[in-house]
């Protein structure tokens, strides 16, 4: 069921992709619309036809239909499953060998038994079935068994070879996320006892430079690092199961997907068990939406978002997780409106709905809220000027880490090497610089971690940052200047940790800017004038502040993949309001 419906994934990609490329060009026309309408509506009906377990209609069927005669089939009721006979059984010290052969007597089941197969079973069983005697004895008495051909085969707990079955990709991910604030320290080191304010000595050829060691001493950083080497710990795994023992062996094949194991049987049945959950663990998929918005804040909010306003409905509720900045929090609450909210990372509860205050500083909150994205972005509206800087989604599976990244790389100047080379005659200076990449834009990275009652635990890591140029002027030496373009970023940027259930918004905010507006008027023709034009012209300041939101709603992909068709659903409601005439869509089956 998976691969089909990975189509459906591509599907709504390559409609995104084609809607955004035609709006940047010339504008959405009624043709690509309906293009694009049309394909997501077969992705949805060739989803709901692998939902039903029938085949998707095919090009053509309906001409071969009308061509080809048609065949008379006598149908047959399907024969009826027989019922599982029950039975009390009761046996003392039976022989192994005899107690499997008289299990099966007067059952439609064979029995073949290993001739190794020794030892006495002892149990007392009521109304059972011969399925269920047969898992018992394997669990207490540590007979192995299998079931193949309508026969089962009875074997000695000894050793045995068996080869299990992976799917997963044979890659080794490492990733790294920092945070940092420099306090602005640099320390220099310089070697060969040579002076600082020294260029240089004489001789043919000769360059003597300062050796320096520069460091940024950070005010505070966070590291976060993850790895992921799926094939060595999973091999590192099964043989701690099945131990070090004589005639044990573990063989791992990442290329074709293999794992083969040799040990006893007993302990082949705790590597079946181990490998089944990793599987099912590591194969949870989680759909990640995210939404960056800039509020501009009103007269009335320029402390910040009243978040508590924003959670009147009867069900809304907003749940702090984790708050940090300034004094407010130093000690764990904080007076809102009059009143005592319990800010308490460990055991968070729900703000008072009487609160008008904002809170101070970077905060990360959950928020129980009916609707999606567009409803909390309307109540936003509210309070200030909404504009979305990005609407990223991405899907990845559990423990893997996921990166957004929307902007530009620009390379600055960072470091000047200067060599001077004093020769018999003349002296020259050679300048080597050394270039950085400084990134402008949005960058999310998340990594996710799902439990298997729909709780998801998020790293998150959301950057905004804006780089500028300016040029300033280094002075070589007393003769020499070199101008110099360096750069000048403006970063937004939190680093948290936050737990979440399926379908909730996680809101990260706080994130304050102001930003000055100049603004100038002059009367046409005199305020450009020498000298007096500035009695014609006219410039006012304003101060425009700004709070950065971030928008985060993780979805888990269950086995059914119909958290796909919802988000084809919502891509053809998007593409509806851009105006084409679109029949509604039918609901989504339950």
């Amino acid at each position: 069921m998976r691969s089909p419906l990975l189509l459906v994934k591509f599907t709504l990609l390559l409609a995104g992709s084609a809607l955004l490329a035609a709006c940047a060009s010339e504008g959405h026309r009624p043709g690509q619309i309906d293009l694009i309408d049309a394909a997501l509506e077969e992705s949805l009906e060739h989803n709901a036809a692998l939902a039903d377990g029938t085949p998707a209609a095919q090009p053509g069927m309906d001409i071969d239909a009308a061509l080809l005669p048609r065949i008379n089939l006598e149908v047959r009721p399907a024969p009826q499953v027989p019922t599982e006979n029950r039975f009390d059984l009761q046996v003392n010290r039976a022989p192994a060998r005899q107690f499997f052969m008289q299990l099966v007597e007067g059952t439609p089941y064979n029995m073949v038994v290993h001739p190794k197969v020794k030892g006495r079973i002892t149990l007392d069983l009521k109304n059972v079935t011969v399925p269920q005697v047969m898992e018992t004895v394997r669990d207490v008495f540590g007979y192995d068994f299998e079931y193949r051909n309508g026969a089962y085969h009875v074997f000695p707990d000894v050793m045995r070879t068996r080869i299990f079955k992976i799917n997963y990709l044979d890659i080794v991910r490492r990733g790294q996320s920092n945070m940092r604030v420099s306090s602005g320290q640099v320390t220099e080191n310089y070697t060969d006892a040579q002076d600082p304010t020294a260029t240089g000595s004489t001789g043919t050829g000769t360059t003597v430079t300062p050796s320096s060691q520069r460091t940024a001493v950070p005010g505070s950083q966070i590291q976060t690092a993850s790895e992921s080497d799926f094939w060595t710990d999973l091999y590192a795994a099964v043989s701690a199961i099945i131990g070090n023992g004589e005639g044990r062996s573990v063989v791992v094949s990442p290329q074709s997907g293999l794992v083969v194991v040799r040990a006893l049987t007993s302990e082949l049945r705790s590597v079946a068990a181990y490998l089944e959950t990793t599987q099912k663990v590591v194969q949870r998929q989680v759909i990640l939406e995210a939404k960056i918005l800039e509020v501009e804040l009103r007269d009335g909010y320029q402390a910040g978002i009243n978040w508590a306003g924003l959670v009147g409905g009867a069900t809304d509720n907003l749940i702090l997780g984790q708050t940090g900045g300034g004094s407010l929090f130093d000690n764990g609450s904080s007076i809102i409106d009059g009143n005592t909210g319990n800010l308490n990372p460990l055991s968070p509860t729900a703000v008072d709905g009487t609160a008008t205050s904002a809170f101070g500083g970077v905060f990360t909150a959950a928020v129980n809220i009916a609707g999606d994205f567009t409803a909390f972005i309307e109540l936003l509206k509210s309070q200030g000027d909404v504009q979305v800087l990005s609407s990223p989604r991405v899907s990845t599976v559990n423990n893997q880490k996921a990166v957004i990244k929307v902007g530009t790389d620009e390379f600055f100047i960072t470091d000047i090497l200067s060599n001077t080379n004093t020769g018999a005659a003349t002296t020259t200076i050679q300048n080597n610089v050394e270039l950085t990449p400084f990134f402008s834009g949005v960058a999310l990275d998340v990594i996710p971690q799902i439990s298997e009652d729909g709780d998801i635990i998020l790293h998150i890591h959301p950057t905004v940052s804006s780089v500028i140029e300016k040029i300033k002027d280094i002075g070589l030496s007393t003769t020499t200047t070199l101008s110099v373009p360096l750069a000048v970023s403006s970063i937004r940027e939190s680093d948290s940790i936050v737990r979440a259930r399926n379908g909730q918004v996680i809101v990260i905010g706080g994130l304050m800017q102001n930003t000055v507006l100049e603004d100038t008027a002059s009367i046409p023709g005199l305020g450009d004038v020498p000298v007096v034009g500035g009695l014609f012209r006219q410039r006012r300041e304003s101060i425009r502040k700004s709070e950065l939101v971030i928008l985060l709603r993780p979805i888990i992909v269950d086995d059914s993949g119909r958290q796909w068709s919802e988000q084809i659903r919502q891509a053809r409601r998007n593409i509806r309001s851009l105006g084409a005439p679109v029949p509604p869509t039918a609901p989504a089956a339950e």
